[in-house]
């Protein structure tokens, strides 16, 4: 579809541009009206100079009237009311619009903010207590309340781990006390590292709600962010079960491949050999680039430690047993080369909606968008109490209830515009009744907001609707010219034959062609026969009927050679023809004829010339269609020479 649209885009001088206040009509085509905008930025696209010369100009006007006319053509004969351009335009828009549905400067920001936060390493604890995004609002107030309590008990000196103890449901409380270690930005559940980043080392937040419930959460660290490693390593695994014997027998072989290498053993020869991880011991134990919290902490604290070049005497991680190299280190790279990879990993996460939400909140306030209708609120609620939202049930209770739930730029959306949301919305569990209704009207109004916006798009931005008449009209002029004329020129076989012969005076060669085949075969008595069969079929099939003819049963017998050839295209036709050099057989082919006819005044039939000749009877066909269509419009076309006079010449 890319390369499609941007051969009919060049047709149509890729329509793309803006709208002025005054912005008066330059031209009536087939009665619809082109503004001077449109022309006007058409026109200086294609011609930078910024002086209008009238030549130029009245010669860009032929072109542009020509273009209109075969979109014209092209709506005459329904093409736009098929079903494929509806699809194709339709597809593209909703491609353009994302683009209009966001905030772009607010999804800059936030790749910045986020940027920010990773020149930093942040060391926390916290307290959890579990609450899910579904549960009722009941349970979510008595979790609430609870993490309440451990943040008061915090707040009158009581040891955070020890309340954490207490308090955290988190299950590596027992071991940690509530202490996660250091993280850096895209690391944490977003919530939690809003708060985290907010907070000054030593202070306590009041309970902060994500997806897994309520956290107390105290910042104990701030370090700079230390970049990443580039090491090789060296692994032996250790298996749960391993007994201390088998452990030992273990380290004591690491002990030996350390000493090894410390004598001089080359390090990556040993990873080959010696190491578990048979991925990385490919490559002599070279592991990617790795940043904080990305790997075990006790692999990370020891690699983030070292010098470059440094080799690690073996130690112990949950995993197994290390040594290390470290090859080399890097700061957090630059902002321009990190942002691509923030985007990346803001989309991966589901984090990459800051533009639409910002969007939303900011169009809720330009189209008047109302609180909720209570009273039709809780009529949502309580409809059909046993049926799940959404469900036959809890549409048919919805009945002929039509309360208005809010308003949006003076249109009214109901309640029955909300069931038809629900018929039709995917969601996950929803929990309780209220709590789902409050969330799904949330994914409605928010619907409703930006779809309203996508239905303005073209009168608030005019380079959106530009751009939507450039492709619209890129496709109707790409499909309509394909039928009048590119496939005409190639199927049109009578036409663009009696069209060389009245023409075959402009085709002529400055040197002698020959029109013929070139035949190796494995048999001097194959020859005789070919020729014949040449002498029996037509030049075009040549090639097809002597391999058709002669190699059978996956032997080849013959290869050939086909075509039209000048002296130095083809040694064997050189020799033959144009007395060139002697060449050597192809091997197990050792007989070589070539058959044809030398034309030494131009070509004898268009085939002969095939690429001049159909292009010169596409222009042809194009030269006749034009021509046809200025007869056809000449009394619907109008252009309004005073306002022509005033291109690239007004305020």
């Amino acid at each position: 579809m890319k390369k499609r649209f941007a051969l009919a885009a060049a047709l149509c001088f890729c329509l793309s541009g803006y709208a002025q206040n005054d912005d008066p009509v330059v031209m009536t085509i087939d009665g619809k009206d082109i503004k001077r905008s449109e022309f006007e930025y058409i026109y200086n696209k294609n011609n930078q100079s910024s002086e209008i010369d009238k030549k130029s100009l009245d010669e860009y006007v032929d072109l542009f009237i020509n273009f209109k006319l075969k979109v014209a053509e092209a709506e005459a004969a329904g093409i736009d009311t098929t079903k494929s351009f509806r699809d194709e335009l339709g597809n593209y828009r909703r491609q353009l619009a994302k683009s209009y549905l966001r905030d772009k400067s607010a999804d800059e920001d936030y790749v910045k903010t986020i940027y920010e936060r990773m020149k930093y390493d942040i060391r926390a604890s916290h307290v959890l207590i579990k609450c899910g995004e579904t549960d009722s609002p009941a349970d979510t107030l008595a979790a609430y309340e609870k993490a309440m309590e451990a943040y008061d008990e915090i707040m009158q000196g009581a040891a955070f781990d020890k309340v954490a103890s207490k308090y955290s449901e988190d299950p590596s409380v027992a071991k940690n006390k509530g202490d996660i270690g250091y993280f850096t930005s895209l690391q944490m559940i977003m919530p939690f590292e809003d708060a985290a980043y907010s907070m000054e080392v030593g202070e306590v937040s009041k309970p902060v709600r994500t997806r897994f419930g309520y956290h107390v959460i105290k910042v104990t660290g701030r370090r700079p962010n230390d970049g990443k490693v580039l090491v090789a390593h060296i692994f032996r695994h250790i298996p749960q079960n391993m007994s201390k014997a088998d452990v030992e027998v273990k380290k004591q072989q690491m002990d030996s491949i350390y000493n090894a290498i410390v004598a001089g053993a080359d390090f990556g020869e040993m990873a080959r050999t010696f190491s578990d991880d048979l991925n990385s011991g490919r490559t002599g134990g070279k592991l990617p680039w790795f940043g904080r919290r990305q790997t075990v902490p006790e692999f990370e604290d020891m690699a983030f430690s070292m010098k470059d070049g440094e080799v690690s005497a073996p130690f112990v991680s949950p995993i197994g047993i290390h040594i290390i190299k470290k090859i080399d280190h890097k700061p957090l790279e630059p902002f321009e080369e990190k942002k691509g990879e923030i985007e990346n990993m803001l989309y991966r996460f589901g984090l990459d909606n800051k533009g639409e939400e910002v969007l939303i909140a900011r169009l809720s306030k330009e189209y008047g968008l109302s609180p909720i209708n209570e009273e039709a609120r809780q009529e949502l609620i309580a409809f059909a109490p046993g049926a799940v939202i959404g469900d036959e049930a809890y549409l048919k209770a919805l009945g002929s209830s039509d309360k208005t739930l809010f308003t949006l730029a003076g249109r009214e959306y109901t309640q029955q515009d909300f069931g038809r949301f629900v018929k039709d919305y995917t969601h996950k569990k929803l929990g309780d009744r209220e709590t789902a209704i409050n969330n799904l009207l949330k994914v409605f109004r928010d619907k409703c907001v930006l779809d309203y916006e996508d239905s303005q798009l073209e009168n608030k931005y005019p380079s959106f609707a530009n751009l939507m008449q450039e492709y619209r009209d890129g496709i109707l002029l790409f499909d309509i010219s394909n039928q009048m004329v590119w496939d005409k020129a190639s199927t049109d076989i009578e036409g663009i034959e009696e069209f060389f012969k009245k023409n075959k005076k402009n085709y002529k060669w400055d040197t002698p062609h020959f029109r013929g085949i070139v035949v190796h075969c494995k048999s001097d008595t194959v020859e005789k026969p070919l020729k014949k069969l040449f002498k029996e079929t037509d030049f075009e099939k040549w090639a097809s009927d002597a391999v058709n003819t002669f190699n059978k049963d996956s032997v080849k017998v013959i290869q050939v050679e086909k075509g039209i050839f000048v002296k130095g295209d083809n040694k064997y036709v050189d020799y033959f023809k144009f007395k060139g050099e002697t060449f050597e057989q192809p091997k197990d082919y050792p007989y070589t004829f070539v058959y044809g006819k030398m034309l030494k005044k131009g070509p004898e039939k268009y085939t002969d010339m095939r690429g001049p000749v159909a292009a010169d009877y596409q222009n042809y066909l194009e030269k006749e269609w034009v021509e046809s269509l200025r007869e056809k419009y000449k009394d619907r076309i109008v252009v309004y020479k005073d306002v022509l006079k005033t291109v690239n010449n007004h305020k």
